[in-house]
């Protein structure tokens, strides 16, 4: 993938497409503000928190290695409240395509989970 070109290292790559999800948090929030609606607030500070987590994803890592799966998780109840959310607005194509993407996101919870708890218990 580009990001992958783009930075060699792992560790920032991760952080990367974390950072890239809150963004995506973010613009909604922003989407919300100028329509009028009042959960802007709540898409705003999920954002910045999601963002400021992920800022310092390396150091939550090396203290809790499942922490991948968390963010995963997040990312994903935040894209079925977006899908849902648009499908109020009556849009058609765009909630199915955040569907997906949450469903891949728990799907990736559960691996990263999985795969954390697998590398912390052999570390001990």
């Amino acid at each position: 993938m580009i990001s992958g070109y783009l930075f060699k290292n792992r560790d920032k790559r991760k952080r990367f497409a974390h950072i890239g999800a809150g963004v995506v948090i973010l613009i909604h929030s922003y989407e919300k503000f100028e329509g009028g609606h009042d959960s802007y607030k709540l898409f705003a500070l999920a954002g910045l928190v999601f963002l400021s987590i992920a800022f310092f994803h390396p150091a939550i890592e090396k203290k809790a290695p499942w922490v991948d799966g968390v963010f995963f998780l997040i990312e994903g109840v935040l894209s079925i409240i977006v899908a849902i959310d648009f499908f109020h607005l009556g849009k058609r194509a765009l909630p199915i395509t955040y569907i997906f993407l949450g469903l891949f996101q728990f799907y990736m919870a559960f691996r990263k989970s999985k795969k954390g708890i697998e590398h912390h218990q052999t570390r001990t």
